[in-house]
């Protein structure tokens, strides 16, 4: 999946600031989840908890949006991880499971972020039928390219 382009539709569609998308896919037999987009985060790994935003994402197989983070433990990992060297915060959040055959190929996180906490439009359900047709359109062209 060409997820550079990917990453342009969504970030257009949510008039997202610069690397506020980011892909990860489930690493074999282990609970954790390994980041492969953005180039500069490929191989770092995260673990995965039952309880926080992507244990349920990837368990229940459905998307799960985030507007509030208090004690959400992937966030503050997260935070950690990828603002790493900026005064920005992740402040919203949609974890959103790409499956194909049922199985969970990457968890793609769609964020807002910000330095100075201003105060962002939340993400809602209706978010997610976007999301979807931008991944659709991706593996469609994907697909197209191969064959």
């Amino acid at each position: 999946m060409e997820f550079t382009e990917l990453d342009k539709e969504l970030s257009r569609i949510f008039n997202l600031q610069e690397e506020s998308v980011f892909i990860l896919k489930p690493k074999k037999y282990d609970n954790q989840l390994e980041f492969i987009y953005p180039d500069e985060l490929n191989g770092i790994i995260i673990p995965i908890m039952n309880r926080s935003i992507l244990g349920k994402t990837v368990t229940q197989k459905s998307p799960s949006i985030l507007n509030d983070f208090q004690g959400e433990t992937d966030v503050i990992y997260l935070n950690s991880i990828i603002i790493e060297g900026t005064q920005s915060s992740i402040r919203k959040m949609i974890a959103f499971p790409i499956c194909l055959a049922r199985q969970i190929c990457a968890v793609l996180l769609v964020t807002r972020k910000d330095a100075d906490g201003s105060n962002f439009q939340d993400f809602v359900e209706e978010d997610l039928p976007k999301i979807r047709l931008a991944v659709d359109k991706m593996i469609y062209l994907q697909l197209v390219k191969s064959a």
